[in-house]
């Protein structure tokens, strides 16, 4: 692919440097794989450190090499190129400390792929340091003096950073390196090893116990205080989720519990009993409730009010049915098998009689289920609660006695 992009003429170009590819044509250089050979060298004015040697390497993945091994830094240089991919070599070093590096931006930092401060002399590194080197894909720190390791570095996965052998003496609270450290079976477990100095013997840290160390079992307590928690917290959790998916039913129950202990009194608005809701276009249903539930409901003395014998006529439906229900005490809502959710002046009405039954305890809410009809999504809405708690009156399921079943719930 290489060869369509050059001219061909380029071919027969002979290099004068650098000295290994001298007399070599490019075409030499492309059979002999000796691309990652050709280097882009950067200055001073590029921001390569006076004590380095860059160089571009576009054939190798364009990356950016700063080369400063050996060159007497007491620190890390504060301006590099600006390229990405760099990757920094100041092995061989007198490095001793890193804060400084903390004061440098994080744009600085994305740019690093690779940072190798093998062989100096550092003896800590920061929180905030190890914050920074999240942002390079491999940090090499091997052959230091480093005594103690921050919780810290957990922010860094083990195969993102290399510490080399350290040798410390371990306390309680070092514990969990045991699990952050690399697992056998991965690529990078060599990066990081850690030993205790115990009782006079080198210990590898993934052996050692909590008994060894002499840890209180004030951790043992501080971790059973903490699953006790989590434990409260998931269970309200689920508890609330639970509440929340049953909250009709709880709102009924809790409303059935209030009444009983106290009798609500009705607002003044509340003039007039009955309010049935039901399909006038069901043949069947209206002449059930034009021949026998409303007859003897006004023979028990009720006021009884149903949309499509006693609306005034020409009047706007919405705003009547309103005005009507709120003056009403009771609401029968009569399900049946051709409204079951499709009748959008029954949605309506169910709606607000479900409002006014939640908003005022002194009201109440009959559900009468005519055709034996299983509850679709919006009759589960608003009536769901009652179909669980078996407080809808199942019109088949009585011997001639739903008229007083009706009456027993009304009030």
């Amino acid at each position: 692919m290489v060869v369509k992009m050059v001219h061909t003429i380029n071919f027969f170009l002979t290099c004068e440097s650098p000295r290994h590819l001298r007399k070599k044509t490019l075409l030499d250089i492309i059979k002999s794989s000796e691309l990652d050979q050709l280097i882009c060298n950067l200055s001073l004015a590029d921001r390569c450190p006076t004590q380095c040697h860059c160089f571009y390497q576009p054939a190798i993945g364009n990356i950016t090499v700063v080369d400063c091994p050996g060159s007497g830094l007491t620190r890390i240089p504060s301006a590099l190129p600006l390229y990405y991919n760099l990757q920094t070599d100041f092995t061989n070093n007198s490095i001793r400390n890193l804060e400084s590096i903390s004061q440098f931006g994080l744009e600085m930092f994305e740019r690093i792929k690779k940072l190798d401060l093998s062989n100096n002399q550092i003896i800590a590194i920061s929180d905030l340091v190890l914050d920074r080197f999240r942002k390079i894909q491999l940090v090499n720190i091997t052959s230091n003096a480093i005594k103690r390791i921050p919780r810290s570095l957990q922010m860094l996965k083990p195969c993102q950073i290399a510490l080399g052998k350290i040798v410390m003496k371990c306390k309680c609270e070092d514990l969990w390196l045991k699990i952050w450290l690399p697992l056998h079976y991965q690529s990078c477990t060599g990066n990081t090893q850690i030993v205790c100095e115990h009782n006079g013997l080198l210990r590898p840290i993934t052996e050692m116990e909590k008994v060894d160390l002499g840890c209180s079992e004030t951790n043992n307590n501080a971790s059973l205080l903490n699953m006790l928690i989590c434990s409260a917290f998931a269970a309200v959790i689920i508890i609330a989720s639970i509440v929340f998916k049953l909250r009709s039913e709880c709102f009924i129950l809790t409303r059935s519990i209030f009444n009983f202990f106290k009798k609500p009194v009705a607002t003044s608005c509340i003039k007039h009993d009955i309010y049935i809701s039901a399909n006038e276009d069901d043949p069947l249903v209206r002449k059930w409730l034009l021949t026998s539930l409303v007859p003897y409901l006004e023979r028990k003395g009720f006021d009884v009010f149903i949309f499509f014998r006693d609306s005034a006529f020409g009047a706007p439906r919405e705003q009547e049915t309103i005005d009507v229900m709120s003056k009403r005490r009771n609401f029968i809502i009569l399900l049946s098998a051709i409204t079951n959710g499709t009748q959008e002046w029954n949605k309506r009405e169910w709606r607000y009689a479900w409002n006014y039954y939640k908003c005022d305890f002194s009201r109440n809410l009959i559900v009468i289920n005519y055709d034996f009809v299983k509850c679709d999504d919006f009759v589960k809405k608003f009536f769901r609660g009652f179909f669980t708690l078996r407080k809808v009156i199942n019109f088949s399921n009585f011997d001639n006695k739903i008229e007083e079943d009706i009456l027993t719930f009304l009030k």
